[in-house]
């Protein structure tokens, strides 16, 4: 059965799924914005170097893992009891978040690094059933649009667990704002339910996974097929290099813990959200090559400006300006780029292939991130942002031939 053949719609977007979609995506948010927002600003103030900052992206390791037991949504037996899965997953990383009130002052350190792993291992294998019911169930009409909930959704999470957690600890006590975040993933839960009908339908109809695991990494790296897996790992990776240096320079530049939430973690999220819409509009005026063309060089010209303010002292109304400009720009980026790889994904091995896509835009982020905290530490954060704009550009070599790679990719289903 080809990729075509399982096409759900070609009308415009469902309502219901999109808002399922955006829900389900923010539920992963929460505890992510936690761990890359919150944290490093917490630690910086207790004294921890840029290089340790940067470990913890090992703690979100289960995003970079998940493709070891993505397999298991693809089985025929599991598929229509996808829904259930995921609201078992919503109440159990619910209940993890909430435990973060359970601890305080020096002591909750090792929980609280603890309960990151295990929050991280929970969202990121609800991210594998989200995925692969947004993939089976979204039509050409409504990829781009089901991206931008999927960015947008994942954005307002981070909101809620970075910034939120920021701006709330210094209002409410810690273990109220953390309830808070855990009531909120276990209401998103409902969300699982939203995605009846078009998905499972497409789950049920599909024919079971063909050949190995091994083949379809082999059809990963393939000559017709390579530049896709090659895309997802580069696409972000400037926008990582750059982001990691972002909360660090803001505290050694001497701001309150409250404006780097409201500015640095809100109005950046905030922009970020925005620019999501943005990405999934024009994704469905653009389409995957030249929406990822001109994505490659929005993130590289969003950098510019934080160059600029880093280079005059920080000022707070320039800075928040180049935080709003490279945020707008990664989310829409985001957008454009995940839409891009749901095209070029198996659908009969949904879960897994789209697993092993994203997460190596995953892997990114954790190379990014080291990548930024050593240049910065040894040749300073000036150089730094400059390699980061460089790397922004780099991707558009791999976008020769996209279309031909993206349908080899999906194709392999029909081999």
């Amino acid at each position: 059965m080809s990729a075509a053949a399982l096409t759900v719609s070609t009308r415009g977007p469902r309502a219901s799924v999109l808002a399922a979609l955006a829900v389900l995506y923010a539920a992963q948010g929460v505890p992510l914005g936690f761990a890359v927002e919150y944290l490093p600003v917490v630690l910086r103030r207790a004294g921890f170097s840029l290089t340790e900052l940067a470990a913890l992206g090992l703690l979100q390791l289960p995003w970079q893992a998940k493709a070891l037991w993505a397999g298991l949504a693809d089985h025929p037996r599991v598929r229509p009891h996808g829904r259930g899965a995921l609201l078992g997953l919503q109440l159990l990383l619910a209940l993890t978040v909430a435990s973060y009130g359970l601890f305080h002052g020096r002591e909750a350190l090792r929980p609280w690094l603890a309960l990151t792993l295990l929050a991280a291992f929970l969202a990121s294998t609800q991210d594998v059933f989200v995925d692969a019911f947004a993939v089976r169930s979204l039509g050409p009409a409504e990829r781009g649009y089901g991206n931008a909930a999927q960015i947008g959704g994942y954005r307002v999470g981070m909101i809620l667990g970075g910034g939120g957690m920021l701006v709330l600890s210094a209002q409410l006590s810690p273990s109220l704002t953390v309830g808070l975040c855990g009531a909120l993933i276990a209401l998103a839960g409902v969300g699982a339910f939203a995605l009846r009908d078009g998905a499972l339908e497409v789950s049920r109809a599909l024919p079971p996974p063909r050949g190995t695991v091994l083949e379809l990494l082999r059809g990963m790296v393939r000559r017709e097929a390579w530049k896709v897996a090659a895309l997802a790992l580069t696409f972000k990776l400037g926008m990582h290099a750059a982001g990691v240096l972002v909360k660090p320079m803001l505290v050694d530049a001497g701001w309150s813990q409250a404006s780097i939430g409201w500015v640095a973690v809100n109005l950046g999220t905030g922009a970020a959200v925005a620019g999501s819409l943005l990405g999934g509009f024009l994704h469905q005026r653009l389409g995957d090559r030249r929406g990822l063309s001109l994505a490659a060089v929005l993130q590289a010209v969003s950098l510019l400006p934080l160059l600029v303010a880093y280079g005059t002292g920080l000022p707070r109304g320039l800075t928040a300006l180049a935080l709003v400009s490279d945020h707008l720009a990664s989310g829409a980026a985001s957008t454009m780029l995940f839409a891009a790889l749901m095209r070029a994904t198996r659908p009969d091995r949904a879960a897994l292939h789209y697993t092993l896509l994203t997460s190596l835009n995953a892997l990114a982020l954790a190379l990014g991130g080291f990548l930024g905290a050593g240049l910065g530490e040894h040749v300073g954060l000036l150089p730094t942002f400059s390699v980061s704009v460089g790397l922004c550009l780099g991707p558009l070599w791999f976008l020769r031939g996209w279309e031909a790679q993206a349908e080899a990719s999906a194709g392999d289903a029909s081999r």
